[in-house]
C-alpha cells in the first residue's frame, strides 16, 4: 500500500462528496478513475469503495472490497484494521456466514484502540454467535467472560446503594428502541398497564430517530431522559441519582446497545429483558426475563444472571401499526403451498437450509417464499440461489424478494412460515401467526433457542413445535399435504393470538409487576 497522491486525493473528496449527498451509482462508477489513479495502493480509497456498495446494498461487492484489505494488512493506515474488521463482520453476518462474522468482530477487538468501541465490537461478536450451530455450554461461558473481562479494563466504579428516599417502586427502562420497533411493542404493555400507585416509570432513550412510538412513551413515562450522545458513565450517574430500584436493560447485546451502563451498578436490581436472546454475560446484571417454556430447559448454566420465570409469556405484543386483513390462503390461488421465512437472512443456517430442502421433496409442487434486504442486489441474490442449491433447494422453486415497507401484506402470498434455529424468531413468529399463517419451530435447550416454542405453546399448538430436526420436517411436511388444515388455520389463527397470552396486556404487566415486588422483597 502507498500514500495518496495529490490527484487521488481530489478524485477521493469528489467521491466522497458524492457519497455524503446520497449519489451512490455515481460515487460507485467514479471509483474506476481513483483506483487507476493509484487508489488501489491506498487503504484509505478501498475502504471507501467498501462504504459506497454498502449504501447500494451490495454486500458481495463490499465483502470483496473487504477481504482484499484484509489480505493486504492495511499497512499504510494499520489503524484502519479495526473499521475493515468490523465491516466484514457485518457483511458475513449478512449472507449467513456467523463463523466469518464472530471471527471478524472479535479481530476489530483486538485492533481497535479505543475502550468503548471495542464494547461495540465485542457485543457484535455475541450477537452474531447468537447464530452458530453446534455451540455449547463452554463456548458461551468464554464468549461471556471474555466480555466481562474487557469492562473491567475500563476501571468502572460502581455506585454504593443510596437510601430510599421515594416510596412508589421506581423501575428504569434502558433502551435505544424507543421508536416503531419491536422492543417498543414488547415493552409498551408493561408501561401503558403499569400500577401506577405503586411504580413510578422511567425510560432511558438512547435512540436519536425519534416517531410516533416515541411520543406514546414520552407521554406514558413518569419520566421520560433522552439520552443519546451521552456516555455510558453519565447515563448511570442520572440513573443513581434517580434512585430506580430496578433497571431493565432491554437490548443486551444487539446494535447501539447501553450494557456497559450497568456495570457502574447505578441501580439495586439489574436485569436483562425483551430484546435479546442471551445472556448479558455481566457479573453486574442480576436476572435475565423468561417464561415457564423458555426457562424451564436444566442446561442453561451458562447463563450468568438468574434466570427470572413469568408463567406463560415473557413476551407480550402490543401492535402500533395498522395490520392489514388476512388474506386467502395462497395455495387456493396457486394450486400449491408456499412456504416462507422473513427471518433476518443472517439466521438461516446450512443445516435449516437442508431441511427446508427435505421439506420441499415431501410436497410436491410447493416453493420458498425468502425475504431479505440481501435480495435487493443481483450479486445477493446470485449467491443465495448458489447457498440454496448446495442445500438441496432447486431455484425454480424459490422466490426471493428484497426489502419493502409492505411486508406484511406479502404474507398473503405464504402458506406456512419456517421457523429458523438456533437463532429463533420473536416479531416476525407474531406477526406471521397474526396475518393467519402457521409457524412450525424448532426448539433446543438454552432460552433464545425456544422463543418460537413458547409462543406456540402459549397458543396451543404444540404440535407444531419440536426439539427433534426430522421431526421438524414431517411436522411442516404434513401440514403442506393438508391445505385444508392450512385453510382452516389461515381463518382462526389471528383470533387465537388475540386470545392468548401473547397479547394479554394487563394479565403480562401484572405478572412482571409481581416479580418486581418479589425483587425488592429479596424473595428471590
Amino acid at each position: 500500500m502507498a500514500n495518496m497522491t495529490k490527484e487521488c486525493w481530489k478524485l477521493y473528496i469528489k467521491i466522497h462528496d458524492l457519497w455524503k449527498m446520497g449519489l451512490f451509482h455515481r460515487a460507485d462508477d467514479a471509483m474506476g478513475a481513483l483506483l487507476e489513479a493509484g487508489g488501489d495502493q491506498v487503504s484509505k480509497a478501498q475502504l471507501l469503495g467498501a462504504y459506497i456498495k454498502r449504501s447500494l446494498e451490495d454486500v458481495l461487492g463490499e465483502l470483496a472490497i473487504l477481504e482484499s484489505l484484509e489480505k493486504s494488512g492495511c499497512t499504510d493506515e494499520p489503524e484502519l484494521k479495526g473499521t475493515v474488521y468490523s465491516m466484514l463482520g457485518q457483511a458475513y453476518n449478512t449472507i449467513g456466514r456467523a463463523d466469518k462474522a464472530v471471527e471478524s468482530f472479535l479481530q476489530s477487538v483486538e485492533h481497535e484502540e479505543e475502550w468503548q468501541q471495542k464494547l461495540v465490537e465485542y457485543s457484535n461478536a455475541v450477537f452474531a454467535a447468537a447464530s452458530l450451530p453446534d455451540t455449547d455450554k463452554e463456548f458461551w461461558q468464554t464468549l461471556y467472560e471474555g466480555y466481562d473481562a474487557l469492562l473491567s479494563e475500563g476501571n468502572v466504579e460502581p455506585y454504593t446503594p443510596k437510601p430510599r428516599s421515594h416510596h412508589r417502586i421506581r423501575i428504569g427502562y434502558l433502551s435505544s428502541d424507543f421508536r416503531q420497533h419491536p422492543v417498543s411493542s414488547l415493552l409498551w404493555p408493561l408501561l401503558d398497564k403499569a400500577n401506577n400507585k405503586e411504580f413510578q416509570i422511567f425510560c432511558y432513550a438512547g435512540n436519536k430517530d425519534e416517531d410516533a412510538v416515541t411520543k406514546s412513551f414520552r407521554e406514558k413515562a413518569d419520566v421520560y431522559r433522552q439520552v443519546c450522545g451521552w456516555t455510558h458513565d453519565k447515563i448511570a450517574r442520572q440513573i443513581h441519582i434517580d434512585e430506580i430500584d430496578i433497571l431493565v436493560d432491554l437490548g443486551g447485546h444487539t446494535s447501539n446497545n447501553m450494557l456497559p451502563v450497568l456495570a457502574y451498578r447505578p441501580a439495586r436490581i439489574q436485569l436483562s429483558a425483551i430484546g435479546w436472546v442471551g445472556s448479558t454475560g455481566m457479573q453486574a446484571v442480576d436476572y435475565v426475563l423468561g417464561d415457564e417454556y423458555c426457562s424451564g430447559s436444566e442446561q442453561q448454566d451458562a447463563y450468568v444472571e438468574k434466570l427470572l420465570p413469568v408463567k406463560n409469556s415473557h413476551f407480550c405484543f402490543h401492535i402500533f401499526k395498522k395490520m392489514p386483513a388476512v388474506a386467502e390462503a395462497p395455495w387456493q390461488r396457486n394450486g400449491y403451498i408456499t412456504y416462507g421465512c422473513f427471518n433476518n437472512f443472517a439466521k438461516v443456517t446450512d443445516d435449516m437450509l437442508k431441511l427446508w430442502g427435505q421439506i420441499l421433496s415431501k410436497v410436491p409442487q410447493s416453493r420458498l417464499l425468502l425475504k431479505h434486504k440481501l435480495f435487493d442486489h443481483e450479486t445477493g441474490r446470485e449467491y443465495t440461489l448458489k447457498r440454496l442449491g448446495k442445500c438441496g433447494i432447486p431455484a425454480d422453486r424459490v422466490e426471493l424478494r428484497g426489502f419493502s415497507e409492505d411486508y406484511l401484506q406479502q404474507y398473503g402470498d405464504m402458506d406456512i412460515a419456517l421457523d429458523t434455529f438456533p437463532y429463533t424468531g420473536g416479531m416476525t413468529t407474531f406477526e406471521a401467526m397474526y396475518m393467519g399463517v402457521p409457524v412450525v419451530s424448532l426448539y433446543g435447550d438454552s432460552r433464545g433457542q425456544r422463543f418460537g416454542y413458547s409462543m406456540l405453546m402459549n397458543m396451543g399448538l404444540e404440535d407444531m413445535t419440536t426439539s427433534e430436526p426430522a421431526e421438524y420436517v414431517e411436522i411442516a411436511a404434513a401440514l403442506g399435504n393438508n391445505p385444508d388444515v392450512v385453510a382452516d388455520l389461515r381463518l382462526q389463527l389471528r383470533d387465537m393470538v388475540k386470545a392468548s397470552p401473547l397479547m394479554d396486556e394487563a394479565g403480562y404487566a401484572a405478572q412482571v409487576e409481581q416479580l418486581y415486588h418479589q425483587l425488592m422483597d429479596g424473595k428471590r
